[in-house]
């Protein structure tokens, strides 16, 4: 696995942000008859948007906020849900297969980033490789929000580098979708809605998908499902859900140089009510759990060697209180508590607790100028009391222009892996300190005309105690061990635009550079936490041809620390034909063989034929 040292590194990629200038020029589109389906606003008293216990505008007014809305990310050439994050923009989609993959956010790795269904915590606190093990079909992505930037203050723990709510859908209506194609890989998924009793509204829906993979040992096979519920109860709204996901895959070269297996399976229930939200006062309960299972077989053909079985669980729940205090300010007061257990036979028997506080406000002053105001206090029974403040802002000095800035700190507490881990290729140590961060960030947003924005952002990370599998350079033998870095500081700049001219074209860019400053005690290779994304371009580009047909465009380029530059260029048509809409996708279309986090190259040039039948 290609690793690099902490000792001093800058990264600058100015053509990176020339050729995203090129692509935001005007294009001709062709002729269309059609336009795709406009990108909706969410408004209204969701408050599902990410970032806020307050305002659903206010993340998008004072932070560095985007949002994929269902009609973008049916275009999207995607296998499953999680290959869905693999086009935000300052995301790094770490993929080892199929089956498994790890995000990261601003170069801050999958330990980092905080993963939310619904606005409910998904990260596991075993490890962060499980973050994205969700119970969640394709279909059912109805958008997917981002926020870019620490999020401690509302989140609490593992929200450093930035947050992602995939939010599910509640529409009416069956589907079913089946589709086919290279390394043996078939997929058959579908869904819909009952009406119940009391004006009721469960939807149910399943997905199952299996490859042989893109190498050997890579195979992989999974069977997912989820049920939520949406009912009219005591003046206010319940909301309910239960999902499972089975998860069957090689795992060879995925964390050492074996031909490993793993299965899995996340067990997920939850249930949160909220009273009317157009009263002065809303109150929110919610309750959530969340079991993990985890069966890892180091050596496929040798079941009676080194084997982990583990099993985590998660439970317990909070109350928020919102307020509209005064015309000109909102408040959010809350708390919460929950525990969390482990029963491994590699990590042992573990149980911890943790409790939180919460407050938060929208305040509007003189001069249109709004504020975001944030503080957490989190108690975790191994790590003590950790506080997490935060500020934002924002000013629109006239339409089509907004200024913001922010200031957060955030903190991550170290895994049970990170702590407990132990095989012949890594050591844990159990005296690790949370990571701690500051960070602060500048962003503009034009508007120029209806249907196009370019919004550029300025951020700084500076880290301490940084948390990291490594080892010393000159003794590659040696075992991986986790240990607290010193110090890291990123420093980044990220453009998100998109632009709906005439002719029934969309256009989306997103590009990102980072530099990276690290130090160390001693000369070490770092194994995740130092090889982040250094320069990323992402566009997306959709083209309606009369009234039947699409074609939908995404490319990516990308390089890393050590590396040589790589592009990726996905191609997908859709049709509407016999009552169905059909879709034959191109992977992969330059056939790069550039290495994923294990070392080996991604899949190479692939094509997968599909059709969706139905409206739901």
């Amino acid at each position: 696995m290609p690793v690099i040292a902490p000792s001093r590194l800058r990264f600058t990629a100015l053509r990176g942000w020339l050729l995203a200038g090129l692509l935001l020029l005007p294009t001709s589109g062709a002729v269309a008859q059609t336009p795709p389906d406009p990108v909706p606003t969410v408004r209204g008293d969701t408050l599902l948007v990410v970032g806020t216990r307050v305002s659903a505008d206010l993340p998008e007014q004072t932070r560095a906020v985007q949002i994929l809305h269902r009609a973008e990310l049916e275009r999207s050439p995607a296998r499953n849900a999680v290959e869905l994050l693999r086009w935000v923009t300052g995301a790094d989609l770490g993929a080892r297969s199929r089956a498994q993959a790890d995000l990261s956010l601003r170069g801050a790795g999958f330990e980092q980033t905080l993963i939310l269904v619904d606005g409910v915590r998904m990260n596991d606190p075993q490890t962060g490789h499980f973050n994205l093990d969700l119970a969640l079909p394709l279909d059912e992505v109805e958008r997917i929000e981002i926020l870019r930037g620490p999020a401690s203050s509302l989140y609490g723990s593992d929200a450093v580098g930035g947050v992602v709510n995939l939010v599910t859908r509640q529409g009416a209506g069956w589907n079913v979708r089946g589709e086919g194609g290279s390394f043996g890989s078939a997929t058959l998924g579908g869904g819909g809605s009952l009406t119940l009793p009391g004006d009721a509204r469960l939807r149910l829906s399943g997905e199952w998908d299996r490859t042989d993979g893109h190498r050997p040992g890579t195979d992989a096979e999974s069977r997912l499902g989820q049920a939520p519920l949406r009912m009219p109860l005591a003046g206010g709204e319940l909301r309910a859900q239960a999902g499972v996901g089975d998860r069957a895959f090689g795992a060879k070269d995925f964390y050492a140089v074996f031909d490993s297996f793993e299965e899995t399976r996340t067990t997920t229930l939850g249930a949160g009510w909220r009273s009317d939200p157009t009263r002065r006062l809303v109150v929110e309960p919610r309750v959530d759990w969340r079991r993990h299972q985890d069966d890892f077989l180091l050596e496929r053909d040798n079941p009676e060697g080194f084997r982990n079985v583990h099993t985590s669980e998660r439970h317990g729940g909070e109350l928020t209180l919102r307020a509209h205090a005064h015309a000109r300010l909102s408040l959010a007061l809350g708390g919460g508590a929950w525990r969390e257990s482990l029963s491994s036979t590699g990590l042992g028997e573990r149980d911890e607790g943790r409790q939180a506080l919460f407050t938060e406000a929208d305040l509007l002053l003189p001069g249109s100028i709004r504020t975001a105001l944030g503080l957490r206090l989190d108690r975790h029974d191994l790590w003590g009391t950790s506080v997490s403040p935060s500020v934002a802002a924002a000013w629109q000095p006239h339409s089509g222009l907004r200024l913001r800035a922010a200031l957060a700190d955030a903190f991550r507490g170290p895994t049970w892996t990170e702590r407990h881990y132990t095989d012949p290729a890594h050591r844990a140590r159990a005296d690790l300190h949370p990571e701690r961060s500051r960070s602060m960030e500048a962003g503009v947003r034009l508007d120029p005309a209806a249907g196009a924005h370019v919004d550029l952002t300025l951020f700084r990370r500076s880290s301490r105690d940084l948390i990291d599998w490594a080892r010393p350079v000159n003794d590659p033998s040696a075992l991986w061990e986790t240990r607290n870095l010193t110090r890291a500081v990123f420093r980044g700049a990220e453009l998100d635009a998109a632009w709906t001219p005439a002719g029934g074209t969309t256009l989306r860019v997103g590009a990102s550079l980072l530099s990276l400053e690290a130090e160390a005690p001693e000369e070490l290779f770092s194994k995740y936490a130092l090889r982040p994304l250094t320069e990323q371009i992402t566009v997306a580009v959709d083209q309606q041809v009369g009234r039947h047909l699409n074609v939908s465009l995404r490319g990516i380029h990308g390089r890393r620390p050590g590396e040589s530059d790589w592009r990726e260029v996905d191609l997908r048509l859709e049709a509407s034909l016999a009552g169905a809409r059909w879709h034959l996708d191109l992977r992969n279309l330059l056939g790069s063989d550039h290495p994923d986090l294990t070392g080996n190259a991604v899949p190479g040039r692939a094509i997968y034929l599909g059709a969706r039948f139905g409206g739901g």
